[in-house]
């Protein structure tokens, strides 16, 4: 029977048996996987048997439903070691760490108390401090075969990417200043610096956007993928 794992920062919260063809999660008790934390949307995604395959989609969720780093726009075939991000969580389709307990998913959001791992007062401190992070708003990036995360704090009201020395996010590859982040009034938007390389959104070529959790950002083989902050 196949498994999803429950992760926080690595650490395994739950195992659940994919016990049923149709497995909603979510904030709310009604949901087959209850997630109750406010990085989670009230109905966030389905996992869904086809055939002998399985697939997941987001179901209107606020902040977006990822595989493997990737947003979901539609239905998407999952592989065993996928990994399926929610908000804070991963949730890993066919990939259980020895020593965690099984647990039929079902809405009853007590019935996790019996497979729930717990930590020690110093290993919730980290978490807190981890999960804290992880709500700030980041960009992933993925440029010459390596990838990376960074923080955009609230005290930086403009982020500088590129491989200068000067810029806040050295990426290995590319112009010296790629492209900027900049914080505003309305939320983050992004410029482009370079004269010479395009810079798509989304696929769509401009020099100067607003960004929107999941956005993704291309220009001279660096790929950003913007994650806005959750609130």
């Amino acid at each position: 029977m196949p498994k999803l794992t429950l992760m926080l920062d690595r650490k395994t919260v739950q195992v659940y048996d994919l016990d049923r063809p149709l497995i909603r999660v979510g904030r709310v008790p009604e949901m087959d996987i209850v997630i109750d934390n406010v990085s989670v949307s009230r109905r966030q995604a389905e996992i869904q048997q086809e055939g002998e395959g399985w697939v997941v989609r987001d179901i209107g969720s606020s902040n977006g439903t990822f595989v493997n780093g990737e947003r979901l726009t539609g239905d998407r075939p999952l592989r065993p070691g996928d990994e399926i991000a929610i908000g804070k969580y991963s949730l890993f389709f066919e990939h259980v760490l020895s020593g965690a307990a099984p647990a039929p998913a079902r809405p009853s959001p007590t019935a996790q108390s019996d497979a729930t791992m717990y930590l020690k007062p110093d290993e919730v401190a980290q978490l807190q401090k981890t999960a804290a992070q992880k709500r700030q708003a980041h960009v992933l990036w993925e440029a010459a075969g390596r990838r990376g995360i960074h923080y955009l704090t609230a005290e930086a009201a403009a982020v500088l990417i590129g491989t200068s020395e000067r810029c806040d996010l050295r990426v290995p590859k590319g112009p010296k200043q790629h492209v900027l982040v900049v914080r505003g009034s309305q939320g983050f938007e992004v410029r482009n610096l370079s004269f010479w390389r395009r810079m798509r959104v989304n696929g769509r070529a401009t020099s100067r956007a607003g960004l929107a959790s999941g956005d993704v950002i291309e220009i001279g083989g660096v790929k950003l993928t913007f994650m806005d902050e959750v609130r």
